[in-house]
């Protein structure tokens, strides 16, 4: 069997693919992402993948899965408790450019805790056609020493395959668990193991950047868990 094809959306510095990746499942046929040094850590990292720079206006190629976290200033809690939650939302782009890559599955992923729009990604994707599940848990149920909870919406266009992905979800969770301590993801030098010079960079606006980047980026085992439960209904 083939793999499945990704359109990776707000991807930051490529931690859903890396996810994906460890799968072994799944290959990304292209990025999307605003910033242009996240752009060039993704460039060293996905060689020969392409990238775009505006949701809006991607011509997205043909996919079999949408995955992405809308930006959150709309719906983060931390957004709300900073003054920083504007009610913007990229989250209809992102509908729309998956729908114009024929994908067959949707992974939305935001913080925890805004059930109003919760609901309205369940409606849209509910009116588009798709069957929807969802899944909530966090870094620390991956291994990692922190807690970060996100929510998880899988979508499928088919109810048989979704119900298949959302009970595999605890054993996929466990199963990511148990990768990322095998690879040794938590130890202290798991960064430079991506293998990117620019996060080793000393420059002061790259520290900046990196910090940055790693605040908006879940771990890839995460994705991990994800790509597991999908590769059980794929």
């Amino acid at each position: 069997m083939g793999k499945l094809r990704v359109l990776d959306l707000f991807s930051c510095v490529g931690c859903h693919a890396l996810g994906f990746a460890y799968v072994g499942r799944f290959e990304t046929v292209a990025f999307c992402e605003a910033s242009p040094w996240r752009r060039s850590v993704l460039a060293s990292r996905f060689d020969g993948v392409d990238i775009h720079d505006d949701v809006r206006t991607i011509n997205s190629p043909p996919a079999d899965i949408c995955f992405g976290g809308p930006p959150c200033q709309s719906t983060s809690v931390a957004a709300a408790v900073h003054g920083k939650r504007t009610g913007e939302s990229l989250w209809r782009d992102m509908l729309r450019a998956g729908l114009d890559a024929g994908c067959e599955w949707f992974v939305v992923e935001q913080p925890a805790g805004n059930a109003a729009w919760e609901a309205e990604v369940t409606h849209d994707l509910s009116r588009a056609g798709f069957h929807v599940a969802r899944l909530e848990f966090g870094a620390c149920d991956v291994g990692a020493p922190y807690i970060r909870r996100r929510v998880y919406f899988l979508a499928c266009t088919s109810l048989p395959r979704l119900e298949i992905a959302w009970q595999a979800g605890p054993s996929s969770i466990e199963r990511a668990k148990r990768a990322a301590a095998s690879r040794g993801d938590w130890e202290p030098n798991a960064i430079p193991s991506f293998g990117v010079d620019t996060w080793r960079s000393e420059r002061v606006d790259d520290r900046r950047q990196r910090i940055e980047a790693l605040g908006d980026s879940n771990p890839p085992a995460m994705a991990e868990a994800i790509g597991y439960a999908i590769a059980e209904a794929a």
